[in-house]
């Protein structure tokens, strides 16, 4: 990922665009990079609510082309922005769990279906382990975890929905190339609906 953009546009515009949940934000920013049909999305993209705008980051491998609504500002992250020891971060995530099912006639175990984890511990134990597949580690002592939050979305006519859970803390890189990588690509499922991306501040070490 290269670009960093940030949107700001008033809610009645978003609402007149037809930008009423996590699908029609996703399709609305798809258009913004003209000629990807049938490839594999490129970006990650976090939605904020405040007041009367939606702010909107969105993290690309390619210079967006600037669509007719809101006001975009487009950066190039800088090289050496990954090279810091330790971050000031923020997620959006859709916690799930895929939870073990028992044929009790069959007396055998069956792959069962994701569900969203609500249980407080579990939510800290899914974030630990991510950040140790990233690459980094967390400050216990200050990680906030949000209650989560029901985002319902229509998809083609068919209504489904994620849960949102905000994590906040403290990170401590320890596999560059591992967090560069969660850094590019995201962490955790459903990144196509705006959750996922690591959202930084470089901090001196504690």
């Amino acid at each position: 990922m290269k670009y960093l953009s940030q949107i700001v546009i008033d809610k009645k515009e978003a609402i007149g665009k037809g930008f009423r949940d996590s699908y029609a934000w996703h399709k609305a920013l798809w258009e913004a990079f003209p000629g990807q049909n049938g490839e594999c999305r490129s970006f990650l993209s976090r939605i904020n609510s405040k007041d009367r705008y939606y702010h909107v980051l969105l993290l690309s491998q390619q210079r967006p082309t600037l669509p007719d609504w809101g006001k975009w500002e487009t950066k190039e992250v800088a090289g050496q922005f990954l090279d810091h020891k330790m971050y000031r971060f923020e997620l959006r995530a859709n916690p799930t769990v895929k939870r073990v099912v028992r044929d009790t006639e069959q007396k055998r175990k069956k792959n069962g279906r994701r569900t969203a984890i609500c249980d407080y511990m579990e939510l800290k134990e899914w974030m630990n382990n991510k950040a140790l597949s990233a690459g980094f580690e967390i400050r216990d002592d200050l990680l906030e975890i949000s209650s989560p939050v029901k985002d319902v979305f229509d998809r083609k006519g068919k209504m489904g929905k994620h849960s949102r859970v905000d994590y906040s803390g403290i990170m401590k890189v320890n596999n560059r190339g591992l967090f560069r990588k969660a850094f590019a690509e995201g962490i955790g499922p459903a990144k196509s609906f705006n959750f996922g991306m690591l959202v930084l501040q470089p901090v001196k070490e504690l």
